[in-house]
């Protein structure tokens, strides 16, 4: 029997294996990271015929939003409450089962200050 560790996320739950994340790669976070990505289906050779550079789904960067644009928006501010929400509850976990102290919490608020 072979056993494969899965990292579950906090916020949707999809599961990736544990030997394809980097930890490195989830030290960085930027407020302007566009986390609602509106994507465009380009045209191309079809349903599972791959064609290198033709076809797929196309980020448009230009309608694609950070989260402080979402929160300005009538369309998205919902979603964007909730992903704060989601957050917030997952830190509190953190500081209830010790993971996060308070120090950190403290040193972090100073940082965005």
């Amino acid at each position: 029997m072979s056993i494969v560790e899965y990292l579950g996320c906090p916020f949707c739950g999809k599961s990736v294996v544990t030997s394809r994340i980097r930890p490195e790669t989830l030290e960085n976070f930027s407020a302007d990271w566009n986390i609602l990505q509106v994507r465009e289906a380009q045209p191309g050779p079809g349903r599972g015929r791959k064609i290198k550079g033709v076809g797929g789904f196309v980020v448009d960067p230009f309608r694609s939003m950070p989260i402080y644009r979402m929160l300005e928006s009538p369309e998205h501010r919902d979603l964007a409450v909730a992903v704060k929400n989601r957050l917030l509850k997952i830190v509190g976990e953190y500081l209830r089962v010790g993971a996060i102290t308070r120090e950190e919490i403290d040193a972090l608020l100073r940082e965005a200050a």
